[in-house]
């Protein structure tokens, strides 16, 4: 945490205003240009529960993917490897992902109305999101030590990534072809199954639980796998 944040109680909050002002900006924008979101009667919930699954994802990724160069003096410790330092992260980001949603929605509770609140879909969603950013976050440790350029593209790539993943919109309300092209981004499905706890008549048929269940999965492995593979390069100096 101080590490990440530094000993400063400032800086652990940026963990929130990073949401927080994304939430705030996208209501301000949508509300002026329209008269009511695409789902329930308040754009502040409805980006909320949008972001809030995708955000969970990405800084997941983002701080994975950097935990060996960013603990690489640990490493000089034979007893310390590569795994040690994504369960530290991720174990981490877990516990800030809480404090995060528990401030975020705790405070969303007393402004806007919630009708009722499952908390199967939001826990399930949430625990997809941080297991998926943890695979995806761990594959990128091994394909970022091996090339910065792939590093660049990744950032190029991946910074609209919420443009395309269901935040701002309803994937059902997309014509065909876009709706089954996008339906092949997981993040979609996780936003869905999130938003499923928060709206009781919101059905989200589109949520494919087998291909998101599978894909998490398989991320998880395959990024393991890589690290274990790469160890020793791992630990060497990048040039």
């Amino acid at each position: 945490m101080t590490t990440r944040y530094g000993n400063k109680f400032g800086g652990y909050m940026w963990a929130v205003l990073d949401p927080v002002l994304f939430i705030a900006i996208m209501t301000s924008v949508f509300s002026a240009i329209a008269h009511v979101p695409p789902l329930g009667r308040s754009f502040t919930l409805f980006f909320a529960t949008g972001y809030a699954a995708f955000y969970m994802y990405r800084s997941t990724s983002d701080q994975v993917s950097s935990a060996v160069e960013a603990n690489r003096t640990l490493l000089n410790y034979p007893v310390v490897r590569p795994y040690d330092t994504v369960i530290g992260r991720v174990t981490l980001q877990v516990a800030t992902l809480f404090v995060v949603n528990i401030i975020l929605f705790g405070s969303l509770y007393f402004l806007v109305p919630f009708p009722s609140i499952d908390f199967g879909p939001i826990l399930l969603a949430s625990l997809i999101a941080i297991a998926l950013g943890a695979g995806v976050g761990a594959a990128n440790i091994v394909w970022f030590h091996l090339s910065s350029t792939y590093q660049q593209v990744w950032g190029i790539i991946n910074r609209p990534a919420f443009i395309v993943s269901g935040v701002f919109f309803l994937p059902e309300s997309m014509p065909p072809p876009y709706k089954e092209l996008l339906l092949w981004n997981p993040l979609v499905h996780i936003v869905g199954l999130f938003r499923k706890g928060f709206y009781p008549t919101y059905r989200a048929d589109y949520v494919s639980m087998p291909y998101l269940v599978g894909l998490t999965i398989f991320s998880i492995v395959f990024g393991l796998f890589l690290v274990w593979l790469f160890d020793a390069q791992l630990r060497e100096q990048q040039k």
